[in-house]
């Protein structure tokens, strides 16, 4: 019995330990408490655990000490058990709750009376307690401070708890509705669903929620039942103003889908939370595809997207959909079905709940293909506009130059008669000097500042007349093929520089075909409309005569294409092309009022258009050779006028050699002077382009009033505008352009000097 002894005392140690319960015993003779191990830790006691009853009771809080010596007091007198909660002190200051629970052991006045009892640490299930009625009161102040109307039913549906906005719902207090059931009080309800809702939720055990529509306050309403252990928890929302708002946007929904099925333009309407893409019909001729093909989603759609746009396009589009951005917005190529690449610009807003998260988004696309191209156009031809004024001011010094290398080197090449080798070296010099001077005034022709002498011309004999030319310049395995126009209209053009562009586009031909083929050459008659002239910047609707050089060559890529009529940008090997043929073709077609048209397609061939103003009457076409004439000098008096001082000083000497007397000046003011102190000047010989703030043109306007006998003869290395309107020299204008022979200028004074006629106006009006 010992050993089972041991072990019960041993189990009930432990069990005092677990659950903080300690033992003691109070002896009331001798004024002591005996204390078990337990019972000491609780008071964090150490030592002797027999201490005197004053002791024990001082760690008792002072509110309670009052209750438990009271409680001790009578079970010692009267026999009263008692079991209080009380606050006690710790050793160490901590304040608990304990369990005091005490009975008396033995008569009233009998010896060795004692109460003993147990004595438990409580704290934690005393804190817990408070917490729960904490969390109670919260529960009970957020229920009743709720917006919602709310209830709770038990299992038979009686009412247990109404908020008062339940009370406000129903129109009863809750001492009238706890502990009815609720289909007694309002059988209605029934009829409303909601029975069938508060069972749905109970066989479920989840929650079930119904919209309904209550008659009484005319209100809707969302109902939400949720189980519980004692029966349902039931909330009540008025929702009359999300249905209003549904069903407003209802009718705005059916209005949108309305309008995007009369629109051309393609909307499009993303259900992002189920991924589904609602498109118009407009999509189906904008695409190639059929809606169905496109609805499937983001997925779908970005089939559809070029593969170079489609990682930046969606990444664009998930970044504005995870931030808070309400607008997206992108450029980028849509494949369509037949293969092509339109460019479009898409554009969406999207919708977000009222969490900010982002459910829908609403978007239109747009082709915008032809836009971009004529954008590029443009934007080509602006780059062509200033590129011709940086290349017609280099040319214009390099003539100066040329003039003075030209005609010393011709000079030169004379007083070298005797000595060949010397000679040759002086020719090879002139030859290259010529070469050099072709390629300013292609230069010039590009830039538009070449002087024309446009007539109205019969292209057809024009080009007819070249042929022999053509043959002898590509080669034999290239079949010519002439297509010329019955009725062709007259042109407004000067015919040398059509002829030196036609020339230009067929040795351009020639060497597209290495290997043979097919050049065309061909005119027609052609109207250029406003739609033409709205998508090709450059154009102006009218009447045109066309002249187009055809070859079944090797073609054009698009990105060549956008720079073959930029000066020096050539596809030849080094040294096989300057790259200014197609340059002095465009300048020259421009200058003269009209339009050129590249049309290619890579290993078919391509195809230039050049398009000349209609003329208004025919005129015979004159041969644009200058015959070889002798130098034929004079005695007149000549005032040269030129503020590059090495040109001055060599057409000085030049005209010298030729036996011309001659006053120079370098400036318009310098001139006024020389005429004034020498007025017999026969002819004026005068730079265009002058510093000084006068031109050669104010120059001879002022020289010719005072002196009117006066003859004028322009130099220029390009003439702005100072004597040449819309690309053409003004009426009576005599103009000598740089660089030039000695023999061209021998000829052009001659011929000015000999003009017999009456004086004609020597500027343009204005």
């Amino acid at each position: 019995m010992r050993d089972e002894e041991r072990a019960a005392a041993h189990l009930a140690r432990f069990a005092g330990r677990v659950a903080k319960l300690g033992y003691w015993r109070a002896e009331i003779d001798a004024g002591t408490v005996v204390w078990s191990e337990e019972t000491a830790q609780i008071h964090e006691h150490s030592g002797d655990r027999v201490v005197s009853l004053e002791y024990a009771l001082s760690f008792y809080s002072p509110g309670d000490r009052a209750a438990i010596q009271q409680a001790f007091r009578r079970c010692v007198e009267r026999g009263e058990p008692y079991d209080l909660v009380v606050r006690l002190h710790a050793h160490s200051g901590v304040k608990r709750h304990v369990r005091a629970i005490g009975e008396r052991d033995g008569g009233s006045g009998e010896p060795g009376l004692a109460i003993h009892g147990a004595f438990q640490d409580v704290s934690d299930l005393m804190q817990a307690r408070e917490e729960t009625q904490r969390l109670s009161n919260t529960l009970y102040h957020t229920l009743e401070g709720m917006r919602d109307a709310f209830y709770l039913l038990d299992r038979e549906q009686r009412f247990i708890y109404l908020n008062p906005l339940a009370e406000e719902l129903l129109q009863q207090s809750r001492d009238e509705l706890l502990g009815r059931v609720i289909w007694d009080v309002f059988p209605e309800a029934a009829a409303l669903g909601l029975q069938e809702l508060y069972a749905e939720a109970l066989a479920g055990d989840s929650q079930a929620t119904r919209e309904v529509f209550f008659p009484a306050p005319s209100s809707w309403f969302e109902v939400t039942a949720n189980p519980t252990p004692e029966g349902l928890a039931v909330s009540v929302r008025n929702i009359d103003r999300r249905k209003t708002l549904e069903a407003a946007a209802s009718r705005n929904e059916e209005r949108f889908r309305l309008l995007a099925r009369a629109t051309n333009d393609v909307i499009w309407d993303w259900d992002l939370c189920a991924d589904r893409i609602w498109w118009n019909d407009a999509v189906e001729s904008f695409s190639g595809y059929p809606v169905k093909a496109l609805s499937g989603g983001e997925a779908a759609w970005a089939r559809c997207v070029h593969p170079d746009d489609v990682e930046r396009v969606t990444d664009s589009l998930h970044a504005v959909i995870a931030s808070k951005g309400d607008h997206w917005e992108e450029e980028y190529r849509f494949l369509h079905a037949d293969g092509r690449a339109l460019t479009v610009i898409d554009r969406a807003f999207l919708v977000r709940d009222e969490s900010g998260r982002a459910v829908r988004m609403l978007g239109s696309m747009v082709d915008v293909t032809e836009r971009r191209n004529l954008m590029e156009r443009v934007n080509q031809s602006q780059r062509l506009e200033a590129i011709g004024q940086l290349t017609g001011g280099v040319a214009h010094d390099f003539n100066n130059l040329l003039t003075v290398i030209l005609g010393n080197t011709e000079l030169l090449s004379e007083q070298l008669e005797d000595r060949p080798p010397l000679k040759a070296l002086a020719d090879m010099t002139v030859k290259a000097g010529g070469r050099a001077a072709e390629l300013t005034s292609h230069l010039l022709a590009f830039a538009r500042r070449q002087p024309l002498a446009p007539r109205q011309v019969d292209v057809n004999r024009l080009v007819g007349d070249m042929e022999g030319l053509l043959r002898r310049t590509v080669t034999e395995d290239i079949e010519i093929e002439w297509i010329r126009a019955g009725g062709l209209w007259p042109a407004e053009v000067d015919p040398g520089q059509l002829e030196s562009a036609v020339l230009n586009l067929a040795i351009n031909a020639r060497d597209a075909m290495p290997d043979g083929g097919r050049l065309t050459i061909e005119t027609a008659n052609s109207r250029l409309d406003d739609d033409y002239a709205a998508t090709n910047p450059g154009a102006i609707p009218g009447q045109y005569v066309m002249v187009s050089v055809s070859d079944t060559g090797s073609g054009m890529t698009a990105d060549v294409v956008a720079h073959a009529f930029e000066p020096f940008f050539t596809t030849k090997p080094a040294g096989k092309g300057s790259g200014l043929g197609l340059s002095m073709v465009y300048g020259f077609v421009k200058q003269s009022g009209g339009f050129a048209k590249i049309y290619t397609e890579l290993g078919e061939g391509s195809t230039v258009r050049l398009y000349f103003p209609r003329a208004s009457a025919r005129d015979e076409v004159a041969s644009a050779t200058v015959p070889e004439l002798s130098v034929i000098g004079g005695s007149e008096h000549v005032l040269v006028v030129e503020d590059d001082t090495l040109v001055r000083e060599h057409v000085v000497s030049l005209l010298q050699g030729l036996g011309y007397r001659v006053s120079e000046a370098a400036s318009g003011e310098g001139a006024l002077q020389a005429l004034a102190r020498n007025p017999t000047v026969d002819l004026l010989f005068t730079d265009v382009v002058m510093p000084g703030g006068m031109s050669g043109r104010q120059l001879a306007e002022e020289a010719t009033r005072r002196y009117p006998g006066l003859k004028v003869l322009y130099t220029s290395g390009y003439t702005e505008n100072a004597i040449v309107h819309q690309g053409r020299l003004d009426q009576g204008v005599q103009l000598l352009s740089k660089p030039y022979r000695r023999q061209q200028l021998a000829l052009k004074v001659r011929k000015v000097l000999d003009d017999k006629g009456p004086r004609e106006r020597l500027w343009g009006a204005d």
